[in-house]
């Protein structure tokens, strides 16, 4: 009997010993596992903290010196990124809350960020008739369904729309319902409109801090001989008026770059798919629409006046053609963009959709 009660107390005595070995262990596990995030929650704390501080639109953002409301919208060296897409669809930052604003908006793809001068625009638009503009074109979106998509979930309701009709100059026809985005031939869907707005914020914020490592390190890399070269210069976007300063492109300021030639037949005509796409489109944004088109070389004008035409609807159409272009007739340079956008507003004066609109205007200021 003796026997078999020290047998059963030698048994509790070792699991009790062996729990206690647990336990300790499971402790000292828990200490070297706090050592190791503690710092990682520090760092990482700190690094938001830093990244709140900046004066900048949104979480990170890389503004320019002196004014905030310009933010980087497009860069990277090993891979080119965008931010205005995840900005604009998940109402991050203000974008969203200045094209509310907007009495005038303008959708479009690349061919309209670099074929508006924004001082033009405040010049020969906002100051003379008091209304407010807004760009709110998408570089490397060819199809208006995007913005169309935007305008609908946070009710967007200007006064006035204007629509870039290009179909194919742009990368793709603007009333077609795709939602990709491309850059030359990387043709993908928009990450934007299948994730989160907590993975938008995500991918935000590592795009501005890989923008901000690869500036910090470009002379040591170039000291190195690690720097890559021939990558797609970057641009910013005003948050306020939503236009794009691309003026780090090659050859955009400068001034002997030739014309546009619209070298398409001009025997170009659209399609039924075409019109109704563009009737729902039209119908769905709410307000007026006139229809524009930036000329580049693969434009076809005939395509505008027929949807126009079928739609009921006014196009402005400036009488040139050949503004300056520094990419050969693709996209239209700084001399050629201020010349497209005064033609453009007095081109817009003379529909009497605008004129409804002004006179709207004059009525509410009396």
């Amino acid at each position: 009997m003796s026997e078999r009660l020290g047998a059963i107390m030698d048994h509790q005595t070792d699991q009790a010993q062996q729990e206690a070995g647990r336990r300790g262990l499971g402790g000292a596990a828990r200490r070297y596992l706090l050592w190791l995030v503690l710092p990682s929650i520090v760092l990482l704390g700190g690094l938001g903290a830093w990244l709140a501080l900046q004066d900048g639109d949104h979480l990170g953002a890389i503004g320019r010196p002196g004014d905030a409301a310009w933010f980087r919208d497009f860069g990277g060296e090993a891979v080119t990124e965008i931010q205005d897409q995840d900005l604009f669809y998940h109402d991050i930052g203000r974008s969203i809350s200045h094209a509310k604003q907007a009495d005038v908006i303008i959708l479009g793809s690349s061919l309209v960020s670099f074929a508006l001068d924004g001082a033009v625009i405040h010049e020969r638009l906002e100051r003379r008739h008091g209304l407010k503009f807004y760009n709110m074109a998408f570089v490397g979106v060819a199809s208006s369904e995007f913005a169309r998509q935007i305008a609908q979930k946070y009710q967007l309701h200007p006064k006035l729309w204007i629509l870039n009709a290009d179909d194919g100059g742009g990368g793709g026809n603007f009333f077609h319902r795709n939602l990709t985005r491309a850059f030359g031939a990387d043709v993908r869907p928009i990450p934007s409109t299948t994730t989160s707005r907590f993975g938008a914020y995500a991918a935000i914020i590592r795009r501005n801090l890989r923008w901000r490592v690869e500036d910090a390190t470009r002379d040591l890399r170039q000291t190195l001989g690690l720097a890559k070269s021939g990558f797609v210069p970057s641009f910013e976007r005003n948050v306020q008026t939503g236009a794009a300063d691309m003026r780090l492109f090659p050859r955009f300021m400068a001034s002997d770059n030739p014309g546009v030639k619209m070298t398409r037949d001009p025997d170009c005509h659209t399609s039924p798919e075409v019109i109704g796409n563009a009737r729902d489109i039209v119908r769905s944004l709410g307000a007026p629409v006139v229809l524009t088109l930036v000329p580049n070389f693969h434009g076809c004008l005939t395509q505008v006046r027929e949807i126009a035409d079928a739609l009921g609807i006014e196009a402005a159409l400036p009488v040139r053609t050949d503004y300056s272009s520094w990419d050969g007739g693709g996209h239209l340079d700084g001399r050629g963009a201020a010349d497209f956008t005064r033609d453009l507003v007095d081109a817009l004066e003379r529909t009497r959709a605008f004129q409804g609109v002004r006179d709207n205007e004059d009525r509410r200021q009396r």
